[in-house]
């Protein structure tokens, strides 16, 4: 079904070259345009009036009657592109096959019935909107504002679930369009191992300029949520400390230097890991840090969430221990994912020894 949307598509500009190959793990930026439909009559003469593109936005709120169309989002107002990794599981698929049939500079646009996409947009326009003006919380903060919207979700029931944080995307909710047209502009195809090349090309104070600027970029789509995004700017300040590390003499000044400077980038990227999921990497980039740092509290606390998410029991309590240990404060944060570890284990003993005797396992 999408494959007949996509080479429906209208063309507002065709592109250059060849489609390039989207191999999994090519990263694609582009611009976005969105605009509510409310009108399921005359559509092709809707969507030419629509279509007069961006320097024409003005055209479109002459013919209304109740509902106005109304421009949802536009990146290009915005000043920030989207990016999408493919193969990765892009909220809305439709936008990953269309642009997996563009060239670059393209410029196309589909209209989308609300009742395909209604659910997924307005999640994707909330993270886009959050991307763009971050807020920055501290930490440990966001480990306890989600605790606390986990329990609220639980015992809040469904209100406090609908709002996606702007008016009017509650209010598209509240009153949804027909349909929603959308218009992509691609800008830029990076395929998998053009980073590590890059890396390599790079002379050695462009290296050391680049790393805080991706440390900085990372930080910034971390606090808009974009997990994804964030860990490939960790990723590749890591891949460039790790090259100029090579330069330098084992234990040296400079490659001390250099290496002291990959803990908080291999911090951050574990603290990525745990939001998508990657519990191994995790597991992996935080034990680093320990290795280097053995009394790291945010090392030690992310190892041992990371551990508990992969059931190594033992080894999350020995790193929970550590970090009430050496940081009192954080002791009601540790009994919180102690009392987590715990409710786990016990789901699974009883699933497990439901299986083996047939019948629901009770204790006091």
């Amino acid at each position: 079904m999408l494959e007949s949307f996509v080479k429906s598509r209208k063309l507002l500009a065709p592109g250059k070259g060849d489609v390039p190959e989207y191999k999994n793990g090519t990263k694609v930026t582009f611009h976005f345009k969105t605009v509510a439909i409310f009108d399921g009559k005359d559509q092709q003469q809707q969507q030419q009036k629509t279509t007069d593109d961006h320097n024409h936005n003005n055209d479109h709120h002459h013919h209304h009657h109740e509902h106005k169309d109304t421009v949802v989002d536009d990146s290009k107002e915005s000043g920030k592109p989207m990016e999408l990794f493919i193969g990765k599981q892009f909220k809305l698929p439709l936008w990953e096959e269309w642009i997996k049939d563009m060239r670059v500079g393209e410029r196309s646009q589909i209209d989308f019935e609300w009742r395909f996409c209604g659910d997924v947009y307005p999640m994707l326009s909330k993270s886009y909107r959050n991307f763009c003006k971050p807020s920055l919380e501290a930490e440990y903060e966001t480990e306890e504002t989600r605790r606390k919207r986990q329990s609220s979700h639980c015992c809040g029931g469904m209100q406090s679930q609908r709002s996606y944080g702007y008016d009017d995307l509650d209010h598209l909710v509240g009153h949804p369009p027909t349909r929603l047209q959308f218009t992509l502009e691609l800008l830029t195809v990076e395929p998998p191992e053009k980073v590590d090349k890059e890396v390599w090309l790079m002379g050695e104070a462009e290296m050391v300029k680049e790393v805080p600027a991706l440390k900085a970029e990372g930080n910034r789509l971390f606090s808009g949520k974009q997990y994804e995004q964030a860990a490939y700017r960790y990723r590749k300040a890591l891949a460039i400390l790790e090259q100029l590390m090579q330069r330098e003499k084992p234990n040296d000044t400079e490659w001390l230097e250099y290496d002291r400077r990959k803990v908080p980038l291999l911090l951050n990227l574990a603290q990525a890991e745990l939001l998508l999921g990657e519990f191994y990497h995790a597991l992996e980039h935080a034990g680093e840090v320990v290795g280097k740092e053995p009394a790291n509290v945010k090392a030690l606390f992310r190892r041992g969430r990371a551990n508990a998410a992969v059931w190594n029991e033992e080894e999350a309590r020995r790193d929970f221990a550590a970090v009430a240990a050496l940081d009192p404060s954080l002791g009601p944060l540790v009994k919180a994912e102690l009392a987590e570890l715990e409710a786990k284990l016990k789901a699974r003993e009883a699933k497990e020894s439901q299986l083996l005797k047939g019948k629901l396992f009770s204790s006091s």
